[in-house]
């Protein structure tokens, strides 16, 4: 991929938006100092390819746009709260705290994420912003899981507002959902949500039904995690069979990412294993859909793979070589969910419809209970906790991380690039436009644009994750897409048995 220049806010925290009351806490300003740092060691933070926006303070109207004027009133006042007050304050949302910094900091954050979107719609150009507050648990009316202003939101609903995007796309790979944006959205016109997050049936926090896969909320499509321990691959198989296909069906002028890193290894909240070239990996398949992507920062509380994975997300942006996930059997609770949404949404669009019709050539079994797959329940309310809530990991847990983590990173020093995909693939113009078949152990296409990303996302990505998928939004009706019978027996030969598809 070609280098290119990317758009950047720095947060230079001038004042500290800290919890000011004596309880350990995992959402701190020192991550941003260890971002900060990490991009200044690496030379990343002065690189010429790099453009440096200014930072404002977002006005009041911009942030009514999404939030309602008595609780932005509400957080205005606690920048003259004395200590005891802004946690009396506190104890009326869920796990939030504020200072005397918090209003303004909240502001620069929301600013920023609006000021960045803007300059990456309107140049076509990437960028990322690192802020705080994080934003994307923030309700309407509320602040929630650390977040004062929904940062992501505000700058979707600008976006369209001023006319630069007329459809907004937001992908949510942070491992929480995403149920902030969930409801600042629901009432806009032409904003999608896509969340990835821990779920385990409704039993992870915010113990939501509404962010499994069967709710109510037309603007929201959820990809819930029943279990922990899910690695690159996992993720990886996410965004070829759902993500990808949806962003291509709903054609989006706009992506903007709510970039949280705490499904990193390591992560005291994740408990997942992505490591820094998984996240880098997933920007790189949403830039290469041809949509301009802005990506705000949300968690991340393993401060050494928060580091890391920054700087390997802005590589990325920059279109440097990303190093290569190493694909792995899917795990059986991401195939199930794969599953679910394929049967759910198969009316919905040519790709899934098509996906659908080739797992069945394959014999696969296509119908599933719609079974409600809520098991949690609520039981927190106001007044709520502000201390004790969190626990930090022994050293000799975080050390063993840290090791873990170098090791990973010291694989990345000589990045071996491989886009070759003969020895899986042959096109033939004599056959038909969108044929897909099998000639001499290989996958045999014509030359269809419908076909060619088909068989991409859902069999040259799994073979080889470093080749650049074409997901740019060309004319392409999946439906025209014609299976030669001899594919039933595509699982036979040995290349192709650990795609993805077949553990569906």
């Amino acid at each position: 991929m070609t280098e290119k220049r990317v758009f950047l806010i720095m947060d230079q925290q001038e004042e500290r938006h800290d919890q000011p009351w004596s309880s350990y806490h995992i959402e701190t300003s020192k991550r941003l100092d260890v971002i900060h740092e990490r991009l200044q060691t690496t030379g990343l933070l002065n690189d010429p390819r790099i453009e440096h926006l200014p930072r404002r303070e977002a006005t009041e109207q911009e942030i009514r746009g999404v939030h309602t004027e008595r609780y932005v009133n509400d957080v205005k006042a606690t920048e003259t709260m004395i200590e005891e007050q802004q946690e009396q304050f506190c104890s009326k949302y869920e796990d939030i705290f504020v200072n005397f910094a918090t209003w303004k900091r909240a502001k620069l954050a929301a600013a920023s994420a609006i000021d960045l979107v803007t300059s990456v719609a309107i140049n076509k150009t990437p960028g990322i912003a690192f802020i705080r507050p994080p934003g994307h648990h923030a309700m309407p009316d509320e602040g929630c899981g650390f977040c004062i202003f929904n940062n992501v939101a505000i700058a979707a609903k600008e976006a369209l507002r001023s006319g630069l995007a007329k459809k907004v796309m937001i992908v949510d790979y942070d491992v929480h959902a995403a149920n902030g944006t969930q409801e600042c959205i629901e009432s806009m016109e032409n904003v999608k949500l896509i969340s990835i997050h821990r779920y385990e049936n409704g039993t992870f926090w915010p113990n939501m039904p509404q962010t499994g896969i069967y709710h109510n909320y037309k603007n929201t499509m959820n990809l819930p995690l029943n279990t922990i321990g899910l690695n690159d691959s996992d993720y990886f198989a996410l965004f070829t069979h759902i993500i990808l296909p949806s962003i291509y069906d709903f054609q989006p002028d706009l992506i903007i990412i709510s970039s949280g890193f705490d499904a990193s290894l390591g992560d005291p909240e994740g408990y997942m294993n992505v490591t820094p070239a998984g996240f880098a990996t997933m920007v790189r398949l949403l830039q290469n859909t041809g949509v301009p992507v802005a990506a705000i920062l949300e968690g991340g509380y393993f401060l050494d793979a928060l580091a890391a994975d920054s700087e390997w997300v802005l590589r990325a942006l920059l279109g440097e070589d990303v190093p290569p996930i190493q694909v792995e059997p899917l795990n059986p609770f991401i195939a199930d969910t794969i599953s679910r949404i394929l049967a759910r949404d198969e009316q919905k669009t040519s790709f899934f419809r098509k996906l659908q019709e080739l797992r069945k050539l394959f014999g696969c079994e296509l119908s599933i209970e719609e079974s409600r797959d809520y098991k949690g329940e609520r039981t927190v309310h106001p007044p709520y906790e502000t201390r004790g809530i969190y626990t930090p990991f022994p050293k000799e847990k975080i050390d063993g991380f840290k090791e873990q983590l170098n090791s990973i990173l010291k694989s990345y020093e000589n990045i071996e690039k491989n886009c070759d995909i003969s020895q899986y693939i042959s096109q033939d113009d004599t056959v038909k436009e969108n044929f897909f078949g099998i000639r001499d152990g290989k996958l045999l296409i014509g030359y269809g644009k419908a076909v060619k990303r088909f068989v991409e996302l859902l069999f040259i990505s799994s073979l080889n994750p470093q080749y650049v998928v074409d997901t740019s939004f060309d004319d392409a009706d999946f439906d025209l897409i014609k299976f030669g019978d001899e594919l039933k027996d595509l699982k036979n030969i040995p290349t192709f048995q650990n795609c993805a598809i077949f553990q569906l």
